[in-house]
């Protein structure tokens, strides 16, 4: 128990720290860099920080799928705090996380999310949370992509929940290919509501990118089902986590 604490700890003083130390120049960087590139590789250095000092390793598979300078809508599974992070490191195209509103109000964190360009929506108030995601819309172009995370709330035990149909809509109204990405074994490693990180490996599956262009918004449920199935199936292949 005593241990336990000691890293809990440690991973509360270290992610503090360097949040102190990426955050506050991620801040003043902000309003210099229109398109949000400086702040979010800024971002990229914080999260290569944490999974140093915690030694956690990250193994990506189908990296060759994607181009960098290609914009996408990312769909992934969530189970844990540590998979923006790891998305963020195993990807190289610039992303526009799809987050609950209330990071935001997180001191210096949340400020320097917003100011990196993420899409913060209101969980509470639907209307609110779609005008959000209308607005991005604009944004997702050379390059810059958008990362949704579809189940919306973090997998106590990794198993996959049901997918929210946000980053599908997302994906429709700016015609972006959707790419399943699967995260695998972060809720062993911070598991939801625990503090401490524990060192391990974080594997990340890019799926094949899914051509949006024969679909219409009538089709999303069809079109959510083929990212989730996507994920369900190497889910059961490479963890113990069962949809």
């Amino acid at each position: 128990m005593i241990i336990e604490m000691a890293m809990a700890a440690w991973t509360i003083l270290t992610t503090t720290i360097y949040t102190f130390i990426i955050g506050i120049p991620l801040i003043f960087s902000s309003f210099f860099s229109r398109t949000g590139r400086v702040p979010y590789l800024m971002g990229k250095s914080w999260a290569w920080l944490i999974m140093k000092t915690n030694r956690v390793k990250i193994q990506i598979e189908g990296f060759e799928k994607i181009m960098k300078n290609h914009s996408y809508v990312f769909i992934s599974n969530h189970a844990s705090n540590l998979d923006p992070p790891a998305v963020a490191l195993a990807l190289k195209n610039q992303l526009r996380f799809v987050g609950k509103k209330s990071l935001g109000s997180i001191p210096v964190f949340g400020w320097a999310v917003r100011l990196a360009k993420m899409i913060l929506i209101d969980r509470g108030d639907s209307v609110s949370a779609r005008q959000t995601l209308n607005r991005a819309v604009s944004d997702l172009r050379d390059g810059i992509s958008a990362c949704f995370f579809a189940e919306g709330t973090r997998s106590l035990d990794g198993t996959l929940q049901k997918f929210k149909k946000g980053g599908v809509m997302l994906a429709l109204k700016a015609r972006l290919p959707i790419v399943p990405i699967t995260v695998i074994d972060t809720h062993k490693l911070l598991p939801k509501n625990a503090m401490r990180i524990k060192s391990g490996v974080i594997r990340i599956i890019v799926g094949d990118p899914i051509d949006v262009s024969g679909y219409s918004e009538a089709d999303r449920d069809v079109l959510l089902d083929k990212v989730r199935a996507v994920i369900s199936g190497n889910l059961q292949r490479l963890s113990k986590a069962y949809s």
